[in-house]
């Protein structure tokens, strides 16, 4: 097996023979740290670990990362229950904001296309001097009221 540099097995367990005859280890807290920083900081996994330093036991790890957090090694972590309406309100709220910038971004579009219009008509009522724009005091023309005459 690869043992990690820095960590001798004679600083990292200690052995203890118990009545049946199996080993059981015990290890330092030194040693129990620097493993846990490694898994929680993302350089190992629980299964590398366990093989890079000998660690026997599949919850071992697992255990002392729960230890290191303040819970007793068996404590599951309670995790909170999902409150759906809120989770329902958020989503709807990141949706109505999505669909405002949008809206926002197309009102900006417009304003720009309206004031391209605007200037465009002023350069065209210079360059031919003529009045395009609408005036609304304006009568009809004559034209019109001969047409409108023929009608009735």
């Amino acid at each position: 097996m690869k043992q990690k540099k820095g960590f001798t097995p004679s600083q990292s367990k200690k052995q203890s023979q118990n009545k049946i005859g199996k080993q059981q280890l015990f290890y330092t807290e030194d040693f129990k740290l620097k493993i846990v920083n490694e898994v929680l900081s993302g350089k190992l996994n629980k299964h590398q670990a366990q093989q890079i330093y000998g660690i026997k036991g599949n919850a071992t790890i697992l255990y002392w990362i729960r230890q290191s957090q303040g819970l007793k090694g068996y404590e599951k972590i309670e995790m909170p229950i999902a409150n759906f309406a809120t989770m329902k309100q958020n989503i709807s709220d990141k949706k109505l904001e999505q669909e405002n910038a949008e809206l926002k971004e197309l009102l900006r579009v417009a304003e720009l296309r309206a004031d391209l219009w605007q200037h465009a008509i002023e350069i065209a009522e210079k360059k031919f001097g003529i009045n395009i724009k609408k005036k609304f005091t304006a009568k009809p023309s004559t034209v019109l009221n001969n047409k409108d005459n023929k009608k009735k």
